[in-house]
């Protein structure tokens, strides 16, 4: 009878561990904040995300793309939307996405910022936050550097806020 106890115990720990760890893998790459109602519709967060060759990453291969998504969490009037730009030598490029309905809980169709031309060992992306409409509003970031094959590669965690309104 104690034997099946220890079992017990040692299977619930096993599927905690588990759990908690796909759990933080998971949500990671997910920043949550606000753009706050006393700046207004005009009211933009900036971030900046590092992407590396990070040797606990997924992937030790240069950063090729990033990943972005947003998630509005408040049901106040406007679009919320997220765009990422990035700038390497000879080369400049953004894309924009937004999620329509806020406080559904449904995100924006995700999309990639692809690197054009040779891959680099260190990446900086660049995201900017803003809104149609004044008032708070609640967001999720969800954001990933990967390399070509959609492997992650080290992602800056949180992001560095450049500005937060």
């Amino acid at each position: 009878m104690k034997l099946n106890k220890n079992i017990k115990t040692t299977l619930l720990s096993s599927i905690i561990i588990i759990a908690t760890s796909y759990t933080s893998t998971v949500l990671a790459h997910d920043y949550t904040d606000s753009l706050k109602a006393a700046f207004g519709a005009s009211a933009t967060d900036l971030y900046r995300i590092d992407c590396s060759q990070d040797a606990g990453a997924a992937s030790q291969s240069p950063t090729h793309q990033l990943f972005i998504q947003i998630n509005d969490g408040s049901a106040a009037g406007g679009k919320l939307s997220a765009t990422a730009s990035v700038f390497t030598p000879g080369f400049g490029k953004a894309l924009t996405v937004t999620d329509p309905t806020g406080g559904d809980g449904v995100a924006s169709p995700s999309k990639l910022l692809t690197v054009i031309g040779a891959d680099q060992q260190d990446n900086q992306f660049f995201i900017a936050v803003s809104h149609s409409a004044t008032g708070l509003k609640n967001y999720e970031l969800s954001y990933h550097c990967q390399d070509a094959s959609g492997q992650h590669t080290g992602t800056s965690l949180p992001p560095a806020i450049l500005q937060n309104q």
